[in-house]
C-alpha cells in the first residue's frame, strides 16, 4: 500500500472495529435481558425453573443454528446491511415480548399456555435474528486485521459482548429494583404472587434453611382462612434423625407481608435474621417474604427489561447502517497482504464450496475447536443465564447487587479476553489454543473455590472469586473464534465461526435445561460440581491441538 492508502486503511480499520464493537454489544441488550426478567416472570406467572430451562434450551439451539446459517450467508453478503437489519428485527421482537401479556389480556396469576407459547415464539424469532450479529463481524475483522495481529485486536473487539452484557446487567438490576408498579396494597395480587413464589422458589429456600435436609420432595399450596400455607415434604440426610421423612407447613399471611415490607422500607440492608427476629417468623419465611416484597413492589419491572434496552438498540441499528462499510475493496482500498488463499470474490461457486469443505468441514482442527467450544459455553452460560437467579436465591443477594455481581463477572471477562489475546500473540506466536489450556485450568480452580466458600462468607469474597472465574473463561470464549477464523482463513471465516457457534449453543442442553432440572430437584450445589468437571474436560480437549499451527494461510509465497 502507498502511504496514503495505509493511512486510510488504518482509519477504516479503527472505524470498523469500533462500530462493530458497539453494534454487537447492543445485540446483547436485546438478547440477555430475558435472564434478568426471569425472577419477575416467575413471581407474576408462576413459571418454574424447569420451564425456564426448556425455553433457554430451545432458543439457544435456535441461535446456534441461526448463527451457522448466517455464517454461510455472511461470507458472501455485504456485512453493513446484514448486521444492521438483523439488529433492527431483534429490537422489534424485544418490544413485542414486553407487550405480550397486555396483547393477550393476561393478568397476574398462573400463566396460561397461550402466554407461554407467545413468549417462546418471540424468543425463537429474536434468536433467529440474533444469528446475524457475530458472523458479519467475523467476516469484517478477518478482512481488516492481519492474521498476526488478530488475537490481540480481536480480543479487544471481543470485549464488546461483555461490555454489552455488563451494561445490561447494571441497567436491568436497576430496573428490577426501582421500576414497575407497587402492588403491596393489592392483597389479592400479593397473595397470588406469594403462591407463585412458593411453588417456584420456596423449595430451595427450605433446603438452605437447614444443613441437615437432604432433599425437598414436594411443595404444595393450600388456602386456609384466607392465608397461603406452604406444605413442604422433605427428607433428612441419612446420618441425621435416621433419614426421617418430614412434613411441615409454613404460613404466609398479609399482615406478616406488610410487617416485612415496613422493615425493609425503613432499612433496605436489613438482614434475614434481623427481619425474622422483629417479626417472630422463621428465617426461611422471612427470607421468602423479603423476596416477595421486592417482587410485588416492582411488579411489571421485567417488561422494562425488554423495552428500555430495545430503545437503545434501535439507535444502534441506525448507527450500524450509517457508519459501517464492507471489505477494504468496497471503499477503494487493497486487501491485506500475506492473506493468500486459493479463492477470491470472483471464484466459481463450485470451487468456493470445495475450498470451504477443505478449510472448515474436513479440517480436524476446526472440529477440535468446535467441541471445545461446547464445554466453554456450558460454564459461561451457566453463570450468565442463571447468575441473577442463583445469586438472589442461593446467596440471598438483592436484585441490584446480583446485577452488579454479574456485571463485574463480565468486566473481569473483558480484562481476561484482552490479556489472553495479548499472551497469545506475545508468548504463543498466535497459537490461541495453547492459551486456552491455561485459561480452562484457571476456570476450574476458581469455580472450585467459589463452590467451597461457606454460605456466610462476605459478599465481596464471592464477587472476587466469581470475577476471577470470569477472567479465565472469557479468554477461551474469545480465542476459539480467533483460532477458527485464522484456521479457516478470511474467505471462510464466518462459516467456521458459525460451525463453532452451533456446538457452543448445543451447550444449552446442559447450561439451560440441565441446570433448570438440577436446581428444581437437587439444588445449586450440583450445578457447580458439574461446571468444575466440564471446565477440566474442556482443558483436555484443547490439549489435543497443542502442536497445531497458528493459521491455515498459504505461506509458500511471500
Amino acid at each position: 500500500m502507498t502511504e496514503e492508502q495505509t493511512k486510510r486503511f488504518k482509519s477504516w480499520q479503527a472505524r470498523t472495529i469500533v462500530t462493530t464493537m458497539i453494534g454487537y454489544a447492543l445485540f446483547y441488550f436485546v438478547r440477555k435481558n430475558f435472564s434478568f426478567a426471569m425472577p419477575g416472570l416467575a413471581a407474576e406467572y408462576g413459571i418454574s425453573n424447569t420451564s425456564f430451562g426448556i425455553i433457554l434450551t430451545i432458543v439457544g439451539l435456535v441461535y446456534g443454528f441461526s448463527r451457522f446459517l448466517n455464517g454461510l450467508l455472511a461470507d458472501r453478503m455485504n456485512a453493513r446491511y446484514h448486521m444492521s437489519l438483523g439488529l433492527l428485527l431483534c429490537v422489534l421482537a424485544s418490544f413485542a415480548f414486553g407487550f405480550a401479556p397486555k396483547m393477550l389480556g393476561v393478568e397476574i396469576g398462573v400463566a396460561p399456555h397461550s402466554l407461554i407459547i407467545v413468549f417462546g415464539v418471540l424468543l425463537v424469532l429474536n434468536n433467529i435474528f440474533q444469528g446475524s450479529g457475530f458472523p458479519p463481524c467475523a467476516r469484517l475483522l478477518s478482512h481488516w486485521i492481519p492474521p498476526q495481529e488478530l488475537a490481540t485486536k480481536m480480543s479487544v473487539w471481543n470485549t464488546s459482548h461483555s461490555i454489552g452484557a455488563g451494561l445490561l446487567a447494571i441497567l436491568c438490576g436497576f430496573i428490577m429494583g426501582h421500576m414497575g408498579t407497587d402492588l403491596s396494597s393489592d392483597e389479592a395480587a400479593v397473595a397470588q404472587m406469594t403462591r407463585n413464589y412458593v411453588v417456584t422458589n420456596f423449595k430451595d429456600d427450605v433446603k438452605k434453611s437447614d444443613i441437615h435436609i437432604a432433599k425437598v420432595t414436594s411443595v404444595r399450596v393450600e388456602e386456609v382462612d384466607d392465608r397461603t400455607v406452604a406444605c413442604v415434604d422433605y427428607v433428612y440426610k441419612d446420618n441425621y434423625a435416621d433419614g426421617a421423612a418430614v412434613q411441615r407447613a409454613f404460613v404466609f399471611d398479609y399482615d406478616d407481608y406488610m410487617a416485612v415490607k415496613n422493615i425493609v422500607a425503613a432499612d433496605a440492608d436489613a438482614s434475614v435474621e434481623s427481619v425474622a427476629e422483629q417479626t417472630d417468623l422463621a428465617p426461611v419465611q422471612a427470607k421468602a417474604l423479603m423476596s416477595i416484597v421486592a417482587l410485588t413492589t416492582n411488579a411489571g419491572a421485567w417488561q422494562w427489561c425488554f423495552w428500555l434496552p430495545a430503545i437503545i438498540a434501535l439507535f444502534g441499528a441506525l448507527g450500524l447502517f450509517v457508519f459501517l462499510r464492507d471489505t477494504p475493496k468496497s471503499v477503494g482500498l487493497p486487501e491485506l497482504e500475506n492473506t493468500k488463499t486459493t479463492v477470491d470474490d470472483d471464484t466459481d461457486p463450485a470451487e468456493y464450496k470445495r475450498f470451504v469443505r477443505e478449510k472448515v468441514f474436513r479440517n480436524k482442527l476446526i472440529w477440535i475447536l468446535t467441541f471445545a467450544n461446547f464445554f466453554v459455553y456450558v460454564v459461561r452460560f451457566s453463570v450468565l443465564d442463571w447468575g441473577p437467579k442463583f445469586l438472589t436465591e442461593a446467596r440471598d443477594m438483592s436484585y441490584a447487587y446480583a446485577g452488579w455481581t454479574v456485571a463485574i463477572f463480565e468486566i473481569f471477562g473483558i480484562i481476561g479476553m484482552i490479556v489472553a489475546g495479548w499472551a497469545t500473540d506475545k508468548f504463543f506466536k498466535g497459537r490461541a489454543h495453547r492459551t486456552c489450556v491455561f485459561c480452562m485450568l484457571g476456570t476450574a480452580v476458581f469455580m472450585t473455590a467459589f463452590y467451597l466458600l461457606p454460605n456466610d462468607v462476605h459478599p465481596l469474597v464471592l464477587i472476587c472469586v466469581l470475577a476471577m472465574a470470569g477472567f479465565c473463561i472469557y479468554g477461551p470464549q474469545a480465542l476459539i473464534g480467533i483460532a477458527a477464523v485464522n484456521q479457516a482463513t478470511k474467505k471462510a471465516a464466518a462459516t467456521a465461526s458459525g460451525l463453532t457457534g452451533i456446538f457452543g449453543y448445543l451447550s444449552v442442553f446442559v447450561s439451560a435445561l440441565g441446570v433448570g432440572v438440577l436446581v428444581d430437584h437437587f439444588g445449586w450445589n450440583y450445578v457447580f460440581q458439574g461446571m468444575i468437571a466440564i471446565a477440566v474436560i474442556g482443558m483436555l480437549v484443547f490439549m489435543l491441538m497443542w502442536s497445531a499451527p497458528a493459521d491455515g494461510y498459504d505461506h509458500s509465497e511471500k
